[in-house]
């Protein structure tokens, strides 16, 4: 979890670096690290499961041009 200074809301990781999570202020109410941690596992978990992929770009493997 990433507390984000000076704001009440957290950016969460997980298994890959390049993947956050936002959790605003206003979600949920119990605002403790466990209770934030749970709800974002929770909605990365949905998010994984029942959304559908309409685009990926990946530009790791491509070598620039001379």
């Amino acid at each position: 979890m990433i507390d984000l200074k000076n704001m009440e809301k957290w950016v969460l990781t997980g298994h890959h670096n390049e993947v956050l999570t936002y959790v605003g202020p206003d979600e949920p109410q119990d605002q403790s690290q466990i209770t934030v941690g749970l709800f974002g596992r929770s909605r990365r978990h949905r998010d994984g499961t029942k959304l559908h992929v309409v685009h990926v770009e990946d530009k790791q493997g491509l070598v620039a041009p001379p």
